[in-house]
């Protein structure tokens, strides 16, 4: 995997998470499966418009339509579904933890803020396999 590859899903996975995250979903989504589903389906819907740019882009230089591949299609149902199973586990656990007043803790620091970022880490693990097992072997 290129660099160039390893930063472009971490910078559209900010996107996709953090800044298309509406922050009624962010807010509602440990308790409101719309909300949720809300969140996980704009996140996907983020990277189908990269697979749609990156087919328009591949077919003005060759006949082959990237987004037609299986592998596309499956990368985008695979990160859908995990998406919304880390983030129905991880949003309730968070949640929790805020309601609590329980944002961080002395060392081992198992805060809110710390599983904020387990959430990012389970996240990237599903991105980067999915996307090395799919798209490029």
């Amino acid at each position: 995997m290129s660099l160039v590859e390893i930063f472009s899903i971490i910078i559209i996975h900010f996107v996709a998470d953090f800044i298309m995250q509406d922050e009624r979903w962010a807010l509602n989504k440990s308790k409101n499966w719309d909300a949720l589903l809300m969140h996980t389906i704009t996140y996907t819907s983020v990277w189908l418009v990269i697979a749609l740019i990156i087919d328009v882009y591949t077919n003005q230089t060759t006949n082959d339509w990237y987004f037609d591949t299986l592998d596309v299609q499956l990368f985008l149902l695979i990160t859908f579904v995990c998406h919304t199973i880390t983030d129905y586990f991880t949003s309730r656990i968070v949640s929790k933890k805020f309601a609590e007043g329980k944002y961080g803790s002395a060392i081992p620091n198992f805060g809110a803020f710390t599983l904020i970022g387990g959430d990012q880490v389970l996240h990237y693990i599903q991105l980067f396999a999915t996307y090395y097992y799919l798209i490029k072997i």
